[in-house]
């Protein structure tokens, strides 16, 4: 049986940014080998439930980012007017979410390696 493409493999390619530590010599960069962790979804299979954790892990990041963004500006702009307070507020509820929905879904994955879902 051929073995399906899981598309989220392909959220390991941010990682290839690291790569950019080297002629810069920026140690800001390695921050993007957490990206790296994604590679092993190439060899899963994407079944219905793997599908339904990621869609949940997905959703939650997804109100996180919506809820935070207005939050993060209003909060910017009343600490700094002078300042724009659109990309400090896109960068962080951005990250957040990225965050929430890794340790999300990889929480998921436990409870369902478990016996738990």
């Amino acid at each position: 049986m051929k073995h399906p493409f899981n598309c989220m493999g392909l959220l390991a390619l941010p990682a290839l940014a690291a790569l950019l530590y080297f002629p810069t010599g920026n140690t800001d960069f390695i921050g993007f080998l957490g990206f790296a962790y994604f590679i092993r979804y190439f060899w899963v299979n994407p079944d219905e439930l793997f599908l339904l954790t990621l869609r949940r892990a997905a959703t939650g990041a997804f109100i996180l980012e919506v809820a935070l963004f207005p939050l993060l500006m209003l909060v910017r702009y009343l600490t700094a007017p002078a300042a724009n307070p659109i990309p400090f507020a896109l960068g962080l509820s951005f990250a957040a979410s990225i965050i929430v929905f890794c340790l999300y879904h990889t929480w998921l994955e436990w409870r369902e390696m478990r016996g738990l879902e």
